[in-house]
């Protein structure tokens, strides 16, 4: 009499699908991580984008004239994410910087990364005493 399996046994199925538990074991930490740090660029790269947004509204003579203090001095933006949202409009106080920056990044940004949504972003404009802008921006704690 001719034996004819051409299947698989119990035992091999079960060996196979221990190997592969034992596969995602190890590799899903790490493929969290990478999620997880490609939401923070993700993140980081839209609040940059706010920041030269407010940049280039200022290269606007009627937002610049708008917002300039005395020269020297510093205007702080805080983006404060409420429920992982953060509202451009409401930080952004004059009327024609709102517009320029909104029209460019939109009136709201959603924050993706666990380690964001808890904390603030803050844009520093400082004016020097001829003119010039510096604008930049980061995180706080």
């Amino acid at each position: 009499m001719k034996n004819n399996n051409k299947g698989f046994s119990l035992v091999e199925l079960i060996v196979v699908i221990a190997i592969m538990a034992v596969l995602v074991g190890v590799l899903a930490p790490s493929l969290l991580r990478y999620v997880e740090k490609s939401r923070a660029q993700k993140d980081d790269s839209a609040m940059a984008e706010v920041t030269n947004a407010i940049q280039l509204a200022l290269a606007d003579e009627k937002v610049y004239d708008e917002v300039v203090p005395a020269s020297g001095s510093t205007v702080d933006y805080t983006f404060t994410p409420s429920s992982g949202v953060v509202t451009i409009a409401t930080t952004l106080t004059t009327t024609n910087l709102q517009a320029e920056v909104t029209g460019s990044v939109g009136s709201t940004i959603t924050l993706n990364s666990r380690t964001y949504k808890a904390k603030s972003y803050k844009v520093t404009v400082t004016f020097g005493n001829n003119g010039n802008v510096q604008v930049v921006g980061n995180w706080q704690s």
